[in-house]
């Protein structure tokens, strides 16, 4: 790989002396980026290009080229990777279209090019992208003019799976002076995939940032474990977020566990941040370049008295503590206020202050506080001789976030041409709005925790795999029965039950069971209960058990595969909870928990993780809930029993784990009893691959 992204000697096929000609774009971007290497050019009709002369022929190439960037129509692509096979040629970046993503025709073609690679031993990029480049050496392979992006590098790379998002990330990046050093534009990625960069990413000294874009994941589960081991920050930026494939209504996790809602699970438990859009991204990409936000300390220090307020609302939204400052140091700035009509605290309104080099002081003052863990800081400047003496105080910024360690997000008011010069004469960042600097704290804050957090291991969970294994060597589907035989196996109980072949025995059942009892129709076929007529609930007594026993014969789902009656006691007061799991194609197996009952989809309080779970992954999926403080007991009810809950948790993604056949598990109500009392499980879904 090392030899892809510096190449001594390049090649760039495709060329001619035409305006028009893109393979003349690539060389001349070489050119003007000023790479450090050789570089030789290859066109069917010669020429001369910026004094190079254009060889017709590969054959006419010299020994140890070490990179070819061809861009030609995609049917001649074979016969070059067999040209340059034979040439000794081991590095490709092949940027022409035309592939999968045009036409069936076009995937053949594809598999073609990647059988001859692999014949010759070739890795390569692409196709269909725009390559890479590498501010370090001034590698420059896109096909679009790019004079004038000439720039030091940075700290941040970009791999995108899409060249016009890598060239809107270069071109936002350059905008805010947000320095990168290596872009990456994987295209159809058929060799080289995103774990293949993100491998050499991690361990390029001169990368700290790593922005990824992708349209598609299919490797999921060695992404997050990639994630999970990296030092680097890695901003996962996915696009194409469509619904989950909802296979069948009963099974509330497919319909909650969307698609995207699992690409944010996987994110957050193996590390990666997750930006929405391309705003956000650079807001991200420009607070990880300072030091992180090790705390939940916040001093907001504003020129503005209503952004102050604005600043504070939104410290409050983002969960910051504005530690107050000492009274001794509140003393001293009142007395250097003018008017003294401004009562200072935190956030510390500076409008009656107009002296900028003791601006520097106060922050000076406020970063080296042990309790203050970062600093937002609101500035304006509307004169000439305050954006000079602004610019002093800028350089200062940077030096004292660097010097300890802390960030200082930066929000400076200004005009647009004083901030756009700005940000092309200072590297540390610059926020425009107090809304975007908040958020981006809040996200440096976030990640450090998650990435320092402790992780605790699973307790010990009671499993009885053999059990489970003779459930599920029945033939599919599943009942009820064997779903809550399955459920018991791995050590989640349910309520009391009994399966009743006949209406006598459903009576006798009950009487052993004791009332009151829920009665629910026995089938093959997944039912929802409730708006099919096959459950009846709080029955009291054996006359009343007769009546809905005689109603539940007639309904639909008993005429279409009804097996029986399950005679259930009803559960005792408790909080309905809903657990589940889906097999996802790309991350494998995803557990939901949330509220249940009927308002499981209208208020979609629900939290995902991708098994195996830790129980720290357990217990965050919990408290991420909007409604989790009924669990600890509110107006009156008991707490509920978490640790039985974070168990159930971590026994159903145990299940999917050992169990591939399984495709989705539906436990809903799944009832949470007050502490000490644990759970049950009052109805089960499960549905079963036959295959497997």
């Amino acid at each position: 790989m090392d030899r892809l992204f510096y190449p001594e000697r390049v090649v760039v096929i495709g060329v001619s002396e035409r305006e028009t000609n893109l393979g003349r774009l690539i060389a001349e971007n070489l050119f003007e980026f000023g790479y450090h290497g050789e570089i030789f050019l290859v066109g069917r009709h010669g020429g001369v290009l910026l004094g190079h002369r254009i060889l017709t022929s590969l054959a006419e190439l010299p020994e140890g080229i070490d990179l070819a960037i061809v861009l030609t129509p995609a049917a001649t692509v074979p016969d070059l990777v067999d040209q340059c096979g034979e040439k000794g040629i081991k590095r490709m970046i092949i940027e022409t279209g035309g592939f999968r993503e045009f036409s069936e025709e076009g995937a053949k073609l594809e598999e073609e090019v990647l059988k001859r690679a692999r014949r010759w031993g070739i890795r390569f990029v692409g196709p269909n992208c725009i390559g890479i480049i590498n501010f370090e050496n001034g590698l420059c392979s896109p096909f679009v003019g790019l004079k004038g992006f000439v720039t030091h590098p940075g700290s941040v790379s970009v791999v995108s799976q899409s060249g016009g998002v890598a060239l809107t990330y270069l071109h936002q990046l350059s905008n805010m002076n947000v320095r990168p050093n290596k872009i990456i534009s994987m295209g159809n990625k058929l060799d080289l995939t995103e774990l293949d960069y993100l491998k050499y990413l991690e361990k390029d000294a001169n990368t700290e940032i790593i922005g990824l874009y992708l349209e598609s994941i299919t490797r999921g589960k060695e992404l997050m474990a990639f994630a999970r081991r990296s030092s680097k920050t890695i901003l996962l930026h996915k696009s194409n977020t469509g619904q989950a494939s909802q296979k069948i209504a009963q099974f509330h996790t497919a319909a909650l566990a969307t698609d995207d809602r699992v690409v944010d699970a996987a994110a957050r438990q193996s590390g990666m941040v997750r930006v929405r859009n391309f705003r956000q991204f650079i807001h991200c990409a420009m607070v990880f370049t300072q030091p992180p936000m090790r705390g939940n300390n916040l001093v907001v220090i504003s020129r503005s008295g209503g952004i102050a307020i604005v600043a504070a609302d939104l410290a409050e939204e983002h969960g910051f503590n504005l530690v107050p400052f000492p009274e001794i140091f509140l003393k001293k700035v009142r007395e250097v206020f003018r008017a003294k009509v401004i009562n200072p605290t935190n956030p510390l309104d500076l409008g009656d202050l107009f002296d900028f080099e003791l601006y520097t002081k106060i922050l000076e003052y406020t970063i080296q506080r042990r309790d203050v863990d970062g600093i937002m800081f609101l500035h304006g400047a509307i004169s000439d001789t305050e954006k000079i003496a602004s610019r002093r105080l800028i350089k200062a910024l940077g030096q004292l976030s660097s010097q300890y360690r802390k960030p200082i997000a930066f929000r400076y008011h200004t005009d647009d041409t004083e901030l756009a010069a700005v940000r092309r004469d200072f590297a540390f960042p610059v926020f425009s709005e107090p809304e975007d600097a908040m958020e981006a704290l809040a996200v440096s804050r976030d990640h450090y925790r998650r990435k320092h957090r402790e992780v605790l291991a699973s307790p010990e969970l009671g499993i009885q795999f053999s059990k489970a294994q003779q459930v599920l060597n029945g033939k599919p589907p599943l009942d009820m029965d064997s779903g809550f035989r399955l459920l018991q196996a791995y050590g989640i109980e349910s309520a009391p039950y009994e399966v009743a072949k006949t209406p006598d025995d459903a009576l006798a059942a009950a009487e052993g069971i004791g009332y009151p009892v829920a009665v629910k129709v026995v089938s093959s076929e997944p039912i929802h209960k409730t708006e099919s007529g096959a459950l009846a609930l709080n029955i009291k007594t054996p006359s009343a058990l007769k009546d809905a026993l005689d109603t539940l014969s007639q309904s639909p789902a008993y005429r279409n595969g009804g097996k029986g009656f399950l005679i259930q006691k009803m559960a005792e007061n408790g909080l309905e909870m809903i657990l589940g799991a889906r097999r996802d194609p790309v991350f494998g197996p995803v557990v939901l928990m949330g509220m249940g009952g009927i308002f499981s989809e209208i208020l979609q309080d629900t939290a995902l993780g991708i098994a195996p779970l830790t129980l720290t992954d357990a217990m965050e999926m919990v408290n991420g809930l909007k409604g989790h403080r009924l669990l600890e007991g509110y107006r009156g009810q008991p707490p509920r029993d978490r640790e039985a809950l974070y168990l159930a948790i971590l026994r159903l993604s145990r299940l999917m784990e050992d169990f591939p056949g399984i495709g989705q598990i539906d436990i809903n109500p799944l009832i949470l009893f007050e502490k000490g009392k644990g759970v049950q499980a009052i109805d089960v879904r499960v549905e079963v691959d036959s295959d497997r």
